[in-house]
């Protein structure tokens, strides 16, 4: 058995507080890891082209403000 199945078993064991608990755990350590791979992205430049055309379209007048966009939803 690999040791995700084994998780995924004593996980399923787990009483309610105590799962409640581990749930909060997980949760914290999953956003630790996504905000340092979010973190890496930005500063390895993986969004520096995205964030140009974003510039390059709000410069050319091809924007909405945020106030007109969320009027017409």
């Amino acid at each position: 058995m690999s040791t995700v199945l084994q998780i995924e078993a004593a996980a399923a064991q787990l009483p309610d507080s105590d799962f409640q608990t581990f749930a909060a755990w997980f949760d914290e350590v999953r956003a630790r890891r996504v905000d340092g791979a979010f973190e890496s992205a930005i500063l390895g430049g993986q969004f520096d082209e995205m964030a140009a055309r974003a510039l390059r379209d709000h410069q050319a007048g091809r924007t909405t403000a945020l106030d007109e966009f969320l009027r017409r939803a």
